[in-house]
Order: C-alpha cells, then sequence, then structure tokens
C-alpha cells in the first residue's frame, strides 16, 4: 500500500521509486502483484507517464483511510505510552467559534501540556475533515454527508452587553438598534445573523465600531462607548463577570453549534480527551443539548 500510494502521488515509477529508496523493478512487482490482489489494473501506462485507473482511484481512497488509521493508531500508542504525548487537529469556521476552541486550549494544555493543537479556521470544515486534515470539526451549519457524523452540540442565544444595568432582564431589538453598538464585522457568523435579524424588523445595523476582537469589543463596551450583542459562548467563556447582560425578545437570535467528524474514522486519544473536555464545559455551563445526541457522541468516543 506504501509503494501504491507513493506511485499514485507521483504518477512515475522511477520518482517514485527514488523516494521510497528502492529499485524500479522492485517497485513495478510490487505494483504488479499488488494489481493481481485486486483483480484489476491500478494505472494505465500510456508511454511513460502513467495515471490512475477508476479502480485505481478507489483503492487510493482506501489506502488513504488505512494508513490514516494506521497513524491513528501509532497516535494513540504514543500518547499511552510517552506520557500523552500527540497531536490534535481541530478545523473551525472562522470568527467567534475559533475563540470558543482556542479559549478551551488553555485548559486542554495545562491537563496535556506535551500534546501538540493545531487549530484551523476555515470555511470548509467538511471538506478538511473528509480529506483528514482535521480530527473533527466545529461549526454552526453543515450539510448531511453519507460519511461525516454530525452532531449538535448545543443551542444558544445572544445577549445584549453593556456596562451598567438598566434593571431589566430582557431588551426590544428594534430599541437597542436606536443605541451605539459595537460589532464584529459583517464576515463574522455572529453578525451574519444580526444582519439578517435587522432586516426581518426593517431595519439596518449601523455600528459605532466594528472589530472582529472580542477582547476589544468587551474594552470598548466597560468604558461606556457603547453597548454589543455577543452569543452566549463569548459571554460565558471570556471575563464579563463586570458586565451586565439582557436576553433579546427577538426568538430567532438564537443558533445551534455542531460537532462534525468522519464516520469509521478512529477517534485518537488526543481528539477524545478535548471532545470530553468541551462536553464538561457545556454540560457545566448548562447550554441547551439534546441528550440523545450527546449520548451518542459520548458513545462513539469512548
Amino acid at each position: 500500500m506504501e509503494y501504491f500510494l507513493m506511485v499514485s502521488k507521483e504518477l512515475h515509477f522511477t520518482k517514485a521509486a527514488e523516494k521510497l529508496g528502492i529499485s524500479q523493478p522492485t517497485l513495478s512487482h510490487q505494483i504488479k502483484m499488488l494489481e493481481q490482489d485486486v483483480g484489476y489494473a491500478l494505472f494505465n501506462r500510456i508511454g511513460k507517464k502513467i495515471e490512475l485507473t477508476k479502480v485505481g482511484e478507489i483503492v487510493q481512497k482506501e489506502a488513504l483511510n488505512i494508513q490514516n488509521s494506521l497513524q491513528s493508531i501509532s497516535s494513540q500508542i504514543r500518547a499511552l505510552t510517552k506520557g500523552e504525548i500527540g497531536e490534535l487537529k481541530i478545523a473551525v469556521l472562522p470568527g467567534e467559534i475559533t475563540d470558543l476552541v482556542s479559549t478551551l486550549c488553555i485548559k486542554f494544555n495545562q491537563l496535556y501540556p506535551n500534546i501538540k493543537v493545531f487549530v484551523q479556521s476555515t470555511d470548509q470544515v467538511e471538506k478538511a475533515v473528509l480529506e483528514n486534515q482535521a480530527d473533527f470539526g466545529i461549526g454552526f451549519e453543515f450539510n448531511r454527508d453519507d460519511m461525516l457524523m454530525v452532531t449538535k452540540l448545543y443551542d444558544e442565544e445572544f445577549y445584549l452587553i453593556s456596562n451598567q444595568s438598566t434593571g431589566e432582564q430582557k431588551a426590544s431589538f428594534s430599541e437597542v438598534l436606536d443605541s451605539p453598538l459595537i460589532l464584529f464585522p459583517n464576515i463574522h457568523q455572529c453578525r451574519k445573523i444580526l444582519d439578517k435579524t435587522s432586516l426581518e424588523v426593517g431595519r439596518q445595523l449601523e455600528p459605532i465600531v466594528e472589530t472582529s476582537s472580542i477582547e476589544s469589543i468587551l474594552k470598548l463596551v466597560r468604558n461606556g462607548v457603547g453597548r454589543s450583542f455577543v452569543s452566549r459562548t463569548l459571554y460565558e467563556f471570556y471575563d464579563t463577570e463586570d458586565l451586565f447582560f439582557q436576553r433579546i425578545e427577538k426568538l430567532t437570535l438564537t443558533r445551534s453549534v455542531y460537532l462534525v467528524m468522519k464516520k469509521n474514522r478512529f477517534i485518537n486519544y488526543t481528539a477524545r480527551k478535548y471532545i470530553e473536555l468541551l462536553l464538561c464545559e457545556i454540560e457545566r455551563l448548562r447550554f441547551h443539548t439534546e441528550k440523545d445526541e450527546i449520548a451518542s457522541l459520548k458513545s462513539s468516543i469512548s
């Protein structure tokens, strides 16, 4: 399989043999043996050039899955036998969901300091998971795919935050639009939901300040520059004890957070530990969850 994958990558027997450190005749013989086992040709040979056959494409896809599973097994063994050494790769949507994942990484690093964590911020979370570039992904909406397992982690609402208390537990979305607002730019998922909601009430958001930094938003609110809408996730995961929050009367200001993994993929030690930590945080903060979906996820990573 290793020889086959190198040839399928290079599409050249001589180059593949050089990279593998073996002779070309040895490589050709190994490929012929694999073709005999499969029962079909894996490459079309056109002069000195080669290309994968349709059967070859299928074998390549499955061989990559096998290779990834072997790497996952090795990673888990290293983690268990060498002080939990390993890697964790997470794909997340750009914006505030990256803040959630990164903030949890602080606690994860305290528990597992020898594990390297890579957070990939991308609009193509599903692709990253399907192509084994990430152990799992977190985002707001995912297309249902036969090769993906999508689990709803929790539902969350949005808060209006300010530096002074109004004495009211709820605020009218329409009335808030007349006050100075500090918001994320319109490329952020949070802002997109706010823009959509404002259009539903026949208004348009006109923030006094736009910034992609949640720390800057909180600082500006603390100093009385204006108020802001933030998701409960951000409110809970950042230092906001000195701020006041109100729930929004507009019911459409809610969203769901999902975790996506590749079906039938081995869940390595590092991914399991991070997901377990994430689920503990969700339970601690009492987010609204679907108990059956959470139970299914726990079962799949146990």
